[in-house]
């Protein structure tokens, strides 16, 4: 179990995924924001530890790739990226600080000994510490820092939340995004297939049946085809302007898409605000979201003072042995001791 994937178990909301508070090590300092300092020591940090996470992905030579216009490195943007998340973060944990928002030893503490129990013990969770070369010292500043942003996210949510006429207002002028429809779908290899599905169709055949028989899609297939209830921009261009385009209980010829060729039956379509609801006020929230932070960001007085066009070495991430390596490496030890002792008692025996 990785320290990434534990984090994610415990429920960690976080701007940047290894951000670390800032205000220690180094007294060099990357950006200043509102006259409290970004470390160079955090910032090279938190970009190696990207870095590292985008080479094991996309191999050793990544970050020396150009970027399409060739201007810049990957690492380049990358450096960028780092430091204005760092700035940002920065600025909604000062945000954070005004709304009265603290976070104690007591409350890390209490963090610290879930992921205890997570790993089953101390040890264990040393042992996974020492592999992605972290301190104690540093999980426990990821978690108050977790810790700080998610109480952070709760506060907002309830500052911003919309009234029922910002709700409604909202929906009047965006009726066209919270269709909904619910459909069913036959997806094969090719044309004729499809074609011949279809003629089985028009004569009378059960949809749900041949879905079960035929598709492609085994997932949907074995629901007789259904794909259950979706907004516009979910399924595939071709697919989703089809089925936004159908009547309720209409079959469609065959649609070509990347995956194949569908057979589509609409189920319903609803586009009352009701049934929109959820999603017309996660949409108001985000939008609010957005300008709060856009208005943090125009207000906040951000100095940055180091050059993210200069190169940071970073050590490539540790490929896990191979069994069949690992298996040779063990074996070359062993015949290795095994020799060793042998000498040792040929030269007690002279």
């Amino acid at each position: 179990m990785t320290i990434k994937t534990t984090m994610t178990k415990i429920g960690v909301v976080c701007l940047a995924a290894t951000v670390l508070l800032t205000g220690c090590g180094k007294k060099d300092v990357a950006a200043t924001v509102n006259g409290k300092p970004i470390t160079i020591e955090d910032y090279e940090r938190e970009y190696k530890m990207q870095a590292q996470q985008a080479m094991a992905q996309y191999g050793d030579g990544f970050l020396m790739q150009k970027t399409p216009d060739g201007k810049q490195t990957m690492g380049e943007i990358m450096r960028q990226n780092t430091l204005d998340n760092l700035v940002r973060f920065e600025i909604y944990k000062q945000d954070a600080e005004e709304k009265g928002i603290k976070i104690t030893d007591k409350d890390v503490d209490g963090e610290y000994k879930k992921m205890v129990d997570m790993y089953g013990g101390e040890e264990k969770l040393q042992d996974a510490l020492k592999e992605n070369d972290l301190t104690v010292d540093q999980m426990k500043k990821y978690m108050k820092t977790n810790l700080l942003m998610r109480q952070y996210q709760e506060k907002m949510l309830k500052e911003l939340e919309p009234t029922e006429e910002e709700l409604k207002a909202y929906y009047d002028k965006h009726k066209d995004e919270f269709k909904t429809a619910e459909a069913s779908h036959i997806l094969v290899k090719t044309k004729e297939e499809a074609e011949a599905i279809k003629k089985e169709l028009d004569g009378g055949a059960d949809f749900a049946k041949l879905a079960k028989e035929k598709s492609l899609d085994t997932g949907s297939g074995q629901n007789g085809g259904s794909l259950g209830q979706f907004t516009p921009g979910q399924m595939v261009k071709e697919f989703d302007e089809k089925v936004f385009s159908m009547k309720p209980g209409e079959i469609s010829d065959p649609v070509k898409t990347q995956f194949g060729y569908h057979i589509i039956k609409l189920e319903k379509i609803s586009s009352d605000f009701k049934g929109a609801k959820d999603a017309v006020k996660e949409a108001v929230i985000r939008d609010k979201f957005k300008a709060y932070n856009e208005k943090l960001e125009k207000k906040a007085k951000v100095k940055r003072t180091v050059n993210t066009a200069k190169d940071i070495p970073v050590e490539p991430p540790k490929k896990a042995e191979a069994p069949k390596d690992k298996a040779k490496g063990e074996a070359k030890a062993q015949n290795s001791q095994a020799k060793g002792e042998a000498k040792k008692a040929k030269e007690e025996k002279k």
